[in-house]
C-alpha cells in the first residue's frame, strides 16, 4: 500500500499465515518517496529503497496489479479451508483410531451398517443392566408394577370356586406374557454380552486360545453351549414329568381343555425360548456374517412364527417336544467347534461324528415323524365337536394346521440344505483326510492375525465381509446355521 502523505513507504502483504512488513528507508524525509527529489543523495537513497521494495513485492505472489486483493483473499481462504479440512481429517482419523482401539478391545464383528444397531451393540451391556436395575430397584422400593415383568402372570383356577390349588398351579396365556418376554430379552442380551466380552475371553486366554478370531468364535460357542445345555436340561425335565413324554398321541388328546392350562415349567420354557429367538433377530446383526446369512434369517423367522403361533393356538405340547428335538444336536456341534478353536485334532472329529448321527436322528427322522402325526393322529384324536370354530378356545382346523405344517416344511427345507453341507464336510474328512470344519459358518479370512480387528466405522460391502472382518448373535441354538 502506498502512503503518499506518510514519511515512510510501507507495504504489508499476507502470505499464508505470516505477515510481511516492507518499509522504505526512514532517512528520506519527502512527501512521496516515489517522486523526484531535489537532493541527489536523498533521491539515490529513495531509488535504492524503492528498488528493494519492488524486488520484495515481486517475490511475493499477487502483491501488485488490479484485483490482487481479491485474488489474495480467495487464495488465503482456499488455503485456510484446506488446512482446516486437513486438520478435521486428521482429527477424524484420530477419532477413528480411538474407535478402532475400542472395537479391538471388545473384539466384535458387526454384520450391519445400521447406526442404531451398531450403537446398541456397543452399549448393549450398559443399557440392559440399566433397564434391569430400574425394574428390580423399583420392585425393592415397594412398587408392584415390576412384578408384571419379572414374574409370570395369568394363573388358572383349578377348582370350581375359583381358588387355585397351590400343589398344582396352572397358567394360561395372557397379555402380560409380552412383558415377561421383553424382560427376558433384555436379560438374555445382558448375559450374552457379559459372557462374550468379559468372561469367555479370560477363559480363552487361560486355556491358550490363540488369535482374536479364535477367541471371538470360542466365546460365541461357549455362550451357545451354556444356553443350550441349561434350557434343554430344564425343558427335558419338564417333558419327563408330562403326560406326553415319548407319546405323540398325547400331543392331541383332550385338546384344548388340558392344553390351555400349562404347568409353570412348560410356560417358563416356552416364553424364555420365545425371548431367545426374538433376541436372535438382533444378535444376528452383531456377529460376523455367515455365508448362509439368508438361510439363517429364514430359519429364525420361521422358528419365531412357529413358537408364537403354537403358543397362541394351544399347541404347546407339540412345540415343546419339537424344540427339544431341534436343540439336542447343537450341543455336540458347539463342543466340536470349541475343541477346534482350542487346537485339538481328535476331539472335533469325534464330536462332529456324534453331531452328524444325532442330526439325522432328530432333525430329520423325529421331526418328520412329528410332522406326519399332525395329519395321521390329529384328526382322529381331536373330535369334530372340539374343532375350530365350534368349541371355545379351540384352534384345531385344517386351515390352521396347514399353515403350521407349511412353516415346518420350510424349516425342513433349510435343514436339508444344511445337511448337504454336512455331507460335504464328511466327504472331505473321509476322502481327503481334512479336519471336520464347518464350511459355511466362518466367512472371514482364515489367516486373520491375532490382533486383527476393525472399528464399527469401517463398514463395507459384502465383498469386504467375504474377505476380511469388517465391523462388530448368539447364533441359532437349534440348527447348524446357528454356529
Amino acid at each position: 500500500k502506498r502512503q503518499p502523505n506518510s514519511p515512510l513507504a510501507v507495504v504489508e502483504h499476507s502470505h499464508g499465515s505470516s505477515h510481511h512488513h516492507i518499509v522504505s528507508d526512514p532517512a528520506s524525509e519527502i512527501a512521496d518517496p516515489l517522486e523526484p527529489c531535489a537532493s541527489a543523495k536523498t533521491a539515490k537513497a529513495v531509488r535504492s529503497a524503492t528498488h528493494r521494495l519492488r524486488s520484495r513485492r515481486r517475490a511475493l505472489p499477487s502483491a501488485e496489479g488490479a484485483g490482487d486483493g481479491e485474488a489474495l483473499d480467495s487464495r488465503l481462504r482456499s488455503r485456510s479451508s484446506s488446512s482446516s479440512s486437513s486438520s478435521s481429517s486428521s482429527s477424524s482419523s484420530s477419532s477413528t483410531d480411538k474407535k478402532s482401539k475400542r472395537a479391538s478391545k471388545k473384539n466384535i464383528i458387526f454384520n450391519t451398517r445400521n447406526p442404531v444397531i451398531i450403537w446398541l451393540a456397543n452399549n448393549e451391556l450398559h443399557l440392559s443392566l440399566a433397564l434391569l436395575a430400574v425394574v428390580h430397584g423399583c420392585y425393592w422400593a415397594g412398587y408392584q408394577w415390576p412384578l408384571l415383568w419379572i414374574q409370570m402372570q395369568h394363573k388358572a383356577p383349578t377348582a370350581d370356586n375359583g381358588v387355585t390349588d397351590s400343589h398344582d398351579v396352572r397358567y394360561v396365556r395372557g397379555i402380560h406374557d409380552i412383558k415377561f418376554i421383553a424382560y427376558w430379552i433384555v436379560q438374555i442380551i445382558a448375559m450374552r454380552s457379559l459372557c462374550l466380552h468379559h468372561i469367555m475371553p479370560v477363559v480363552a486366554r487361560i486355556i491358550s486360545v490363540k488369535g482374536a478370531r479364535e477367541t471371538r468364535r470360542f466365546s460365541e460357542m461357549a455362550w451357545t453351549l451354556l444356553y443350550i445345555t441349561t434350557t434343554w436340561t430344564i425343558g427335558f425335565r419338564v417333558w419327563q414329568s408330562s403326560p406326553y413324554y415319548m407319546n405323540t398321541a398325547s400331543f392331541y388328546a383332550n385338546y384344548p381343555d388340558d392344553h390351555m392350562r400349562m404347568p409353570y415349567g412348560l410356560k417358563w420354557y416356552y416364553l424364555v425360548q420365545a425371548a431367545f429367538w426374538l433376541s436372535n433377530m438382533y444378535t444376528i446383526h452383531v456377529e460376523e456374517r455367515r455365508k448362509d446369512h439368508f438361510e439363517m434369517m429364514t430359519h429364525h423367522a420361521v422358528t419365531i412364527a412357529l413358537v408364537l403361533s403354537s403358543y397362541h393356538f394351544h399347541f404347546t405340547r407339540f412345540g415343546h417336544a419339537f424344540m427339544l428335538v431341534m436343540d439336542f444336536p447343537d450341543i455336540f456341534l458347539t463342543c466340536a467347534k470349541m475343541f477346534r478353536y482350542i487346537g485339538s485334532e481328535i476331539m472335533p472329529n469325534i464330536f462332529f461324528a456324534i453331531f452328524t448321527v444325532s442330526w439325522i436322528a432328530t432333525k430329520h427322522y423325529l421331526c418328520l415323524k412329528m410332522m406326519i402325526s399332525i395329519w395321521t393322529q390329529g384328526p382322529t384324536l381331536v373330535p369334530h365337536e372340539k374343532r375350530f370354530p365350534h368349541y371355545p378356545n379351540s384352534y384345531a382346523s385344517y386351515p390352521i394346521a396347514s399353515v403350521l405344517w407349511a412353516f415346518l416344511f420350510v424349516l425342513q427345507l433349510v435343514l436339508i440344505y444344511w445337511f448337504v453341507l454336512i455331507l460335504k464336510v464328511i466327504q472331505r474328512v473321509l476322502i481327503k483326510g481334512e479336519e471336520a470344519n464347518d464350511n459355511r459358518s466362518d466367512n472371514e479370512d482364515e489367516g486373520e492375525s491375532e490382533d486383527s480387528s476393525v472399528s464399527p466405522d469401517m463398514a463395507s460391502d459384502e465383498k469386504t465381509f467375504a474377505s476380511a472382518p469388517s465391523i462388530s448373535n448368539k447364533s441359532s441354538s437349534s440348527t447348524l446355521a446357528s454356529q
